[in-house]
C-alpha cells in the first residue's frame, strides 16, 4: 500500500521523535524534553536538516505553551532563537511572548512560598499574592496549579479575573479561561473563549476544541477539527489516537466479554468503601458474571457489609474470610486458585474502593474483542473526588536518560495536567493499572500469578504485566472506560512513612527482579508496539484526512 502523505510525514521524523511521540503528543515535560533532544540532534547533525527540525521543535514548544498558557518559562523557550535563520513566529505571537516575559516574575528562592507545605496556608498566600501582584503571571500560574486538582474554582476565578490582566496578555487569558471553563464542565463557554481567541496559537488547540465539541454532541465537527490537525501535523499522535477511535467506533463500543467472567475483590478494613464499590457494581451491567470477595482479616464492619450483600445478590456473590491479612498478591492468588474461578475464561480484579460506570464490563469486553491476542485489558483511573486528576493510563516503561542508574522508569504524561480528553483512546501497551483489569485465565496458567515478594501491596500488578510482556504478550488500555478511585493520588494523596517505605522497597524489587538487559528490551519493544499501532492508524485514516 502506498504511504499516505500524513504517514510519509510521520516516517520522515527522526527516529527519536517517533519513539517519543508514539507515547503521546501531550505533557509539558514530555514535549520540552523531546524538543531539547531534537535541538541537540540539530546542532550535531547535518545543517541541511536544521530548518525541518527547527520547525518541528517550534511546533512542539508552541503546542506545550498552548496547553500551559500561564507558564512563563515555556513562553521564554518559545521565544528563543537558537541559531540564525530560526523560523519566525507571527508578529502578534512574538509580541505576546515578550509581554509574558515582562509580566513573569517568579518568587525568589528565599520567598516563604518556596517552603510552605500546609495547603490552607498555601491557598491563603496565593490569594494574598494575587491581590498584591495582580499582573504577575507567576502567581496566576501557581494559583491555577493549586486550584484545578482541588476543583477550587473560586481561586481559579481570582487568577483569571479580566480586570487583573494586562491587555497585552489577552490571548493568554482567553486560552487559560477556555481550559478552566472546560475543566469545570462548561463546554459551551469554553468553546466561546476559543472562538474569541481565533487562530492566535500556531496550530491551535485541536484536542481542547474537539473535547468541547464532543461534550456538546457535535461529533462531526470534532472529527473535522481533529482531521485537519492531523493532516497539518501528523506528529500530533494524541489527536491521531482520538480521531481514529471516533471514526472506527471504538469510542462508543461496548461488547460482552467473549467468555465466562469471574469478578474478584479482596478487602481489608474498608467497610464503607467496599459497600460503595459493591453498590456501583450491583447497579452496573453485570452480564451474568459471578463475584467473589476475599475478606483479608478485616477488624471493622466488613463482615456485616458482605453479609448484607450476600442476602441481596444471593448465589451471584461468594465470600471468603481469612483470619489475618495475607497481603494483596497472596489474596489475588488465593482467589485465582478457586476451582470455580479457574473454570471461567476471564477474571476481573477490582479494588475495594472504586466507582464503576454502568457499562464498565462492556467496555472491557469491547477491548478484548478488538485485541483478542492480548492478555490483560485495563482502563483509565481518576480520582473519584475530582475526575480531572488522572491516576493511571497506559504504561510503556522507558529507558531513562537522566543518568540515575535505574534500568527503566514509568512515563508520566498524565501528571500535572487536568484530564480534558487527552487520554481517551484504546490501544495496546505494556501495562495497565490493577485497580480494574481483565485477565484471560489461560494466560494466568502460562505466565503465573502475582509475586508474593511484593507483599503487602504495591506494584505486584505491574510486575506481572512486565512478565507477560517479556513472555511475548501485551496489555491493552481502554481509555474510554473511566473508573473513579476513592483514594487520591499525587498532591492530594497522604501516605504514611510505612507506605512510603513499602513503595520504595517494592520499586527496588521491581527494578532488580529482571536483568537490566531484559528491561532494556522491554522498553524498546514497548515503544515499537506503540509505533506500529500509530502507523496502522495513520494508514487507516488515509481517506479521512484532508489532502490525502
Amino acid at each position: 500500500m502506498p504511504e499516505t502523505s500524513a504517514l510519509h510525514t510521520w516516517n520522515a521524523l527522526p527516529a527519536s521523535a517517533r519513539r517519543a511521540l508514539a507515547r503521546g503528543s501531550v505533557g509539558r515535560d514530555h514535549l520540552v524534553g523531546l524538543s531539547a533532544g531534537l535541538l541537540a540532534l540539530a546542532a550535531s547533525g547535518d545543517a541541511a536538516h536544521r530548518p525541518r527540525l527547527a520547525a518541528l521543535i517550534q511546533d512542539l514548544l508552541v503546542s506545550a505553551w498552548a496547553a500551559n498558557p500561564l507558564d512563563g518559562d515555556l513562553a521564554r523557550l518559545c521565544a528563543g532563537q537558537p541559531w540564525p535563520g530560526w523560523p519566525r513566529l507571527p508578529e502578534n505571537v512574538a509580541d505576546t511572548l515578550k509581554a509574558v516575559a515582562n509580566f513573569w516574575r517568579p518568587a525568589p528562592a528565599a520567598d516563604p512560598w518556596q517552603t510552605l507545605r500546609d495547603n490552607a496556608e498555601r491557598r491563603a498566600m496565593l490569594q494574598a499574592r494575587l491581590e498584591a501582584e495582580p499582573k504577575n503571571l507567576f502567581w496566576k500560574a501557581e494559583a491555577w496549579a493549586f486550584a484545578w486538582p482541588r476543583a477550587d474554582w473560586p481561586l481559579a476565578d481570582a487568577a483569571l479575573r479580566p480586570e487583573s490582566w494586562p491587555r497585552t496578555l489577552a490571548p493568554v487569558r482567553l486560552q487559560a479561561q477556555a481550559q478552566a471553563l472546560l475543566a469545570r464542565g462548561e463546554a459551551a463557554d469554553a468553546l466561546g473563549a476559543l472562538d474569541g481567541l481565533g487562530a492566535f496559537f500556531p496550530g491551535g488547540s485541536p484536542g481542547l476544541r474537539a473535547e468541547c465539541l464532543l461534550r456538546l454532541g457535535r461529533e462531526a465537527e470534532a472529527v473535522d477539527e481533529l482531521s485537519h490537525a492531523v493532516a497539518r501535523a501528523p506528529w500530533r499522535s494524541s489527536e491521531v489516537l482520538r480521531l481514529s477511535d471516533l471514526l472506527d467506533g471504538a469510542a462508543t463500543e461496548t461488547r460482552p466479554v467473549p467468555g465466562g467472567v469471574a469478578v474478584l475483590l479482596y478487602t481489608w478494613n474498608k467497610a464503607r468503601e467496599l459497600d460503595e464499590t459493591l453498590h456501583s457494581l450491583a447497579a452496573s451491567e453485570f452480564q451474568g458474571a459471578r463475584l467473589w470477595v476475599l475478606d483479608n482479616g478485616s477488624a471493622d464492619a466488613t463482615p456485616e457489609v458482605l453479609g448484607g450483600w450476600q442476602a441481596r445478590l444471593g448465589g451471584a456473590l461468594s465470600v471468603l474470610r481469612l483470619p489475618v491479612n495475607i497481603g494483596a498478591p497472596a489474596a489475588r492468588n488465593w482467589l485465582l486458585s478457586l476451582p470455580e474461578v479457574r473454570s471461567r475464561e476471564f477474571v476481573v480484579f477490582l479494588d475495594d474502593d472504586v466507582s464503576l460506570p454502568a457499562d464498565w464490563l462492556g467496555r472491557l469486553g469491547a477491548a478484548a474483542v478488538r485485541f483478542p491476542e492480548a492478555s490483560v485489558w485495563g482502563c483509565r483511573v481518576v480520582d473519584e473526588a475530582n475526575a480531572l486528576v488522572v491516576q493511571s493510563v497506559d504504561y510503556v516503561p522507558q529507558a531513562p536518560d537522566n543518568g540515575d542508574g535505574q534500568p527503566m522508569s514509568l512515563p508520566a504524561l498524565h501528571q500535572g495536567q487536568p484530564d480534558l480528553g487527552q487520554f481517551t483512546y484504546l490501544r495496546p501497551c505494556v501495562s495497565v493499572t490493577g485497580c480494574c483489569h481483565l485477565l484471560r485465565t489461560a494466560d494466568i496458567e502460562r505466565t503465573g500469578g502475582f509475586d508474593i515478594r511484593f507483599s503487602p501491596s504495591q506494584y505486584d500488578d505491574l510486575e506481572r504485566d512486565l512478565r507477560v510482556f517479556l513472555g511475548g504478550g501485551h496489555a491493552v488500555y481502554q481509555g474510554h472506560l473511566v473508573v473513579g478511585h476513592k483514594r487520591s493520588s499525587g498532591q492530594q494523596a497522604e501516605r504514611s512513612p510505612a507506605e512510603i517505605g513499602n513503595a520504595t522497597a517494592n520499586t527496588h524489587k521491581l527494578l532488580t527482579k529482571h536483568p537490566a538487559s531484559e528491561l532494556a528490551r522491554l522498553c524498546l519493544e514497548g515503544e515499537e508496539l506503540l509505533e506500529r499501532d500509530l502507523e496502522r492508524r495513520l494508514r487507516r485514516l488515509a481517506d479521512a484526512l484532508p489532502g490525502n
